[in-house]
């Protein structure tokens, strides 16, 4: 199993003011399916102490991204693009 150090990125579930796209790097299976992103980012988020973060995990054009309860952007988390 080739695992590799992805990007995902990271999107709030509703986009209030403090909120904003951010990106963190994942390792995963090439070939992960939504529900093994899913359970690597809760994973993830679990380790920086963050509970519950994930919302859901979608795949569009770009590739998967996840969103992102708004309460986990009070914590500093990720790489926020601007």
């Amino acid at each position: 199993m080739k695992r590799t150090a992805t990007t995902f990125r990271c999107l709030p579930r509703l986009g209030l003011d403090y909120t904003e796209l951010r990106v963190v790097d994942l390792d995963v299976c090439e070939n992960a399916d939504e529900a093994e992103i899913h359970a690597a980012l809760t994973r993830w988020f679990a380790h920086r102490g963050i509970a519950d973060a994930v919302y859901d995990v979608a795949v569009d054009n770009d590739g998967p991204y996840a969103i992102i309860n708004d309460e986990a952007y009070a914590e500093s988390w990720g790489t926020p693009l601007v």
